[in-house]
């Protein structure tokens, strides 16, 4: 059969037809065991790596917890006043937030005031309207009482 098998090869190689296939050049035995053996040491590469891998990880993981605890440390605020220096910084932030959050919602108030008043409602009903959109867009939170709202869109 290897004969056959050698035949077609060669007229394969000659006319230029067709690829050749992994079954078609391992036709004997050595050639069977030598990619075994690849094979073989192929794997034990890749176990190996794996446990290289491993003990990788088992160091960075260590590393990362000693250096965790140490910057927990240095992030404390040393000395007296610590705790309100952090307090005056997060209000500053909060205070900003806020402040944008009111800026967006007298917007809101605005336009839908000036809309109601195109729209040639008297400023009452112009009012009470931009009110209840502002309520609606915002929440209940949002809204203003009738003086508010008289100081607010005057």
């Amino acid at each position: 059969m290897t004969k056959k098998k050698d035949k077609k090869l060669k007229k394969k190689l000659k006319q230029g037809k067709g690829k050749l296939k992994p079954a078609d050049i391992v036709s004997d035995d050595s050639a069977i065991q030598t990619l075994t053996q690849k094979i073989q040491k192929l794997k034990a590469e890749l176990e190996e790596r794996d446990d290289v891998i491993g003990r990788l990880q088992k160091r960075l993981k260590k590393a990362e917890s000693k250096s965790g605890k140490k910057g927990k440390k240095e992030k404390k605020p040393k000395g007296k006043g610590g705790a309100a220096r952090l307090l005056r910084a997060q209000q500053s932030t909060r205070i900003g937030v806020i402040q944008k959050e009111a800026w967006k919602q007298h917007g809101f108030l605005r336009n839908r005031y000036e809309y109601y008043m195109e729209d040639g409602r008297d400023k009452e009903t112009a009012r009470a309207l931009a009110d209840q959109d502002l309520r609606d867009a915002f929440g209940d939170e949002a809204g203003y009482t009738k003086l508010e709202l008289e100081d607010i869109l005057s």
